[in-house]
């Protein structure tokens, strides 16, 4: 397992590219210390997009790429992310790594008393069906990149979990963003999100959260490569 402190999302995501590709099962916990809206490469492409990145860029929240898809997603201190790399057999499904992902989320808020499911979300960044929810609104959002290996395929299977309440000014510059780059979708709503300092009062309980996904990852993850081995 890896906890990290990185300066930029850049470097995160960096890291998780090279666990991908080293193929072997692993845990990373990481936070990002400067503030960052990550973007897929193929949004960031984009005819007429640069003009609403650069402004991005100029109020405070540079662009970073990402492999994988998805919407867009703030990073940044108020951001705790999770990676799970797995080598798998066939069997291994895309519902399955999200399953590994969002399983180690929900448990680790039972510890907690909170409970949590699986959904979409209207208004929420990077919406989809594997969103972490909580109270009804998002708390988590989850992406997977696959590779082929000689031994196999291999998942990383990535969670970014809101663990404070954004800043006010990041909002309105996600929303402009959000709608030159998905113009069809629902404009994006800040109170379709919830953050852990929301759901934890205290500083303490906060501050043992991460402890909390770790174990609850480790428990999944140790399981899986294990079932993995045995039908390889």
């Amino acid at each position: 397992m890896i906890t990290a402190p990185f300066s930029t999302a850049a470097d995160g995501i960096a890291r998780e590219a090279a666990l991908l590709q080293r193929g072997k099962p692993a845990l990373m916990l990481w936070q990002a210390a400067e503030n960052a809206l990550v973007v897929p490469v193929a949004v960031a492409r984009r005819d007429g997009l640069q003009r609403a990145l650069g402004e991005a860029a100029e109020r405070g929240w540079p662009v970073t790429v990402r492999g994988s898809g998805g919407g867009i997603v703030p990073q940044g201190s108020a951001t705790l992310n999770l990676a799970m790399v797995l080598p798998c057999t066939a069997g291994f499904t895309v519902e399955d790594g999200y399953r590994m992902i969002c399983g180690a989320v929900t448990e680790a808020l039972t510890r907690f008393d909170i409970t949590a499911e699986t959904g979409a979300c209207p208004g929420a960044f990077c919406d989809g069906a594997w969103n972490v929810l909580a109270h009804g609104r998002k708390l988590a959002g989850t992406a997977q990149r696959w590779r082929a290996a000689p031994q196999g395929r291999v998942v990383l299977a990535h969670a970014a979990v809101l663990v404070r309440t954004p800043e006010p000014d990041l909002w309105p510059v996600l929303q402009q963003l959000q709608a030159a780059a998905f113009a069809a979708e629902p404009p994006l709503r800040a109170g379709a999100h919830i953050a852990l300092d929301a759901l934890l009062p205290g500083a303490m309980r906060q501050s043992a959260f991460p402890g909390a996904l770790i174990r609850a990852a480790e428990d999944r993850l140790t399981a899986l490569a294990r079932r993995e081995r045995k039908a390889a």
